[in-house]
């Protein structure tokens, strides 16, 4: 896998678990969606700024957008996160 599959991947993840959909977390980063979406497919050639935002905003290493086991984990995850959060 590339850097950029780990980290979209990852973000995925993380996105998930925190709950959030693509525009919400998509607010929160003051990133447009389609820039989100590139991320998460794995296409965005992020700046470490960019890896670092992603990062703080939630509450992470930025080491952790780098491993492979969440990475993992991310590409079994559904399509989209708000068909499964209750609000």
């Amino acid at each position: 896998m590339t850097s950029m599959q780990l980290v979209g991947l990852n973000t995925k993840y993380y996105r998930y678990k925190n709950k959030l959909t693509q525009e919400q977390f998509a607010n929160k980063t003051k990133f447009k969606v389609a820039y989100l979406s590139t991320i998460e497919t794995g296409d965005a050639n992020l700046t470490l700024k960019n890896v670092d935002l992603i990062a703080s905003s939630f509450g992470i290493e930025p080491a952790l957008l780098f491993d492979e086991s969440t990475a993992n984990l991310a590409k079994k995850l559904p399509p989209r996160v708000d068909m499964y959060i209750n609000n």
